[in-house]
């Protein structure tokens, strides 16, 4: 494999291409997954959990670092990015087993209150304490400069379920603190596209003065949620039958599906909006997860389900977040670095206090309260995705948001796992030691 490696770095650094950094996005997915794989391998020899091996690699050989493809190569396999998390959020709400989660609903319950609250409000706090300092933000009045901090504080609170699920799956991890990490991700995921929602709208009286706040978009948001965790249900049922009487390639139907909720999603919403002046966004990682979710709780199904996907796994992880590693923009960081750097201290200070504080509250044991709080700190596709509608609402002010963001996100999403890698060892859930 090593040798392959070295051929394909020659193919690049040569002229035996006439175009060296236009190689198709066939040869460049393949590039991606051999090299990443041997990283991953490598470096968990020094305990390095592999899907921060992974970022590595894509960001290593990316067109930011030593540049051996282009961004529009990049750009070229995002689709695949789209069927990865949806592969991963029919594992997310498969791993939500009601059952085995009633007796911490109290934990999860604390821990969803205390720590969305105490982030929400501790880095909204942090970034205007030194909002006077920040250039983008001086010119304006007090008022305005928090409006833009609480912007700060909700995209903080979101985390990522598709780096907690690989690590659960790297590891094999199982017990209350893997389980109720999960959950209280997953449910987390659902809360901050409300809580966005709402800091959003009057963001938006508040900086540009004048507009009023829509109730109508809010609803509408209620409205998207209900229809997808609809969706979802039914196919979750649609999958339960297939396991039931089809015998067909497990993979190649969930693929299909995920692929088919994704392009669905997307072209209703463009219909919608284009013929009738409807904005109705569906979210496909939502419709995915409660499939995954029905799966597991209305059927006995739900372990056969995740074996299936989890034999899958592997090379889809590995090319999800090699892509995710040759995404980032390391001159994008520059501009932001410092002010990013802040929100990630403050950002994992709240995360730690709320963590210990609600689930001491909880009456949780002292090794699961010490230990939670690791596995909140990665950052990713929701948070990216909050950015770019902040973007969309806030053309002024929304750049130097996103680059301060993008830097504290890229540090979470590179110490993240290996932060909570070390809490499922150190509480002994990780089964793969």
């Amino acid at each position: 494999m090593i040798i392959i490696l070295v051929c394909m770095v020659l193919i690049v650094h040569t002229n035996i291409l006439n175009e060296p950094r236009s190689l198709s996005p066939t040869l460049v997915l393949g590039f991606l997954l051999l090299s990443s794989y041997i990283f991953g391998y490598l470096l968990e020899k020094v305990k390095v959990p592999r899907i921060t091996s992974y970022i590595f690699s894509g960001l290593i050989l990316g067109p930011y670092v030593l540049e051996f493809f282009s961004p529009k190569v990049i750009e070229s396999l995002s689709f695949l990015n789209s069927l990865a998390l949806a592969f991963i959020a029919f594992c997310a709400g498969g791993e939500l087993h009601l059952k085995s989660l009633r007796s911490k609903l109290k934990s999860i319950l604390f821990l969803i209150v205390g720590v969305t609250s105490i982030v929400f409000i501790g880095v909204t706090l942090s970034v205007f304490a030194i909002s006077q300092f920040i250039p983008f933000m001086e010119a304006y009045d007090a008022k305005v400069r928090f409006a833009i901090s609480s912007i700060f504080g909700v995209i903080a609170v979101a985390r990522s379920p598709s780096s907690t699920i690989a690590i659960i799956s790297e590891t094999k991890a199982k017990g209350p603190l893997t389980e109720t990490v999960l959950a209280v991700i997953v449910v987390t995921d659902v809360i901050i596209i409300m809580l966005f929602a709402g800091v959003i709208s009057l963001s938006q009286i508040i900086i540009k003065s004048g507009d009023s706040l829509n109730f109508t978009f809010i609803l509408g948001l209620f409205v998207e949620i209900s229809i997808a965790f609809l969706l979802g249900y039914f196919l979750g049922r649609s999958i339960i039958f297939l396991i039931e009487r089809v015998h067909l390639e497990f993979p190649v139907v969930i693929a299909t599906m995920g692929f088919i909720v994704i392009k669905f999603c997307h072209l209703l919403s463009e219909y919608l909006h284009e013929v009738h002046d409807i904005s109705l966004s569906l979210e496909p990682l939502l419709i995915c997860m409660m499939a995954g979710f029905t799966v597991q709780n209305f059927s006995k199904h739900g372990e056969t389900f995740l074996s299936r996907l989890d034999d899958v796994s592997l090379p889809i992880y590995v090319a999800f977040f090699s892509i995710t590693g040759a995404s980032i923009n390391l001159s994008v960081l520059k501009t932001g670095w410092i002010t990013g750097m802040i929100v990630l201290v403050s950002r994992t200070t709240m995360m730690f206090i709320g963590s210990y504080f609600s689930g001491k509250l909880a009456g949780d044991s002292p090794k699961i309260y010490k230990n939670t709080w690791l596995g909140f700190i990665t950052q990713a596709g929701v948070s990216l995705g909050l950015l770019t509608e902040v973007v969309r609402r806030f053309p002024e002010i929304g750049v130097p948001i996103q680059s301060i963001l993008i830097a504290s996100i890229t540090f979470n999403q590179v110490i993240g796992p290996v932060a909570f890698k070390y809490s499922l060892n150190n509480v002994g859930e990780a089964n793969n030691q």
